[in-house]
């Protein structure tokens, strides 16, 4: 994972890759397929005017830190675990109008502030024409497989590192 952006040996996915609720998007570099919704497609990123998730679980470390440990005391005590994945919406216009997919977070029990802009940037980059999402699967396939994910300050690392221009 790296912000909004979920790899695994099947692709690229905006939030959580469609599991049991049978929802969310993958994302290629021919475009965005919203997965689970009513006969949507693909589109393309020629048509794509601009995608966004506005609702995306943002907070700073500290308050990532405290809902950590609220989520572990509560399961601790027989009260539940932490949420099984905050829903956001991708927000997607295009040439035929606008859409709105739901897709789970892959962030427990949020992203980071950072995260978020980042990857609304990167979104912009894919819309633009200047990015494509293989290069997050690229980058996947060359971390190699770790027991847990990168922490947030890879994450943003590696997002800053695919909107930095290359140089000459």
């Amino acid at each position: 994972m790296a912000g909004l952006f979920w790899m695994d040996r099947d692709g690229c996915w905006l939030g959580a890759p469609a599991g049991s609720e049978g929802t969310g998007v993958r994302l290629t570099d021919e475009g965005l397929t919203p997965v689970g919704a009513p006969a949507s497609g693909t589109l393309s990123w020629a048509g794509i005017e601009s995608v966004s998730v506005p609702d995306a679980p943002a907070r700073s470390g500290l308050r990532r830190g405290l809902r950590t440990a609220i989520d572990v005391a509560t399961s601790m005590a027989g009260f539940g675990g932490p949420d099984s994945g905050h829903r956001m919406t991708v927000c997607v216009t295009h040439a035929g109008g606008q859409g709105e997919f739901a897709v789970l977070s892959a962030a427990a029990p949020a992203y980071t502030e950072r995260e978020v802009e980042l990857s609304h940037r990167v979104l912009a980059r894919f819309v633009a024409g200047e990015l494509r999402p293989s290069v997050l699967t690229d980058w996947w396939r060359s971390a190699g497989s770790r027991s847990s994910g990168p922490k947030p300050q890879e994450r943003e690392a590696v997002l800053e590192r695919l909107l930095t221009p290359a140089g000459p």
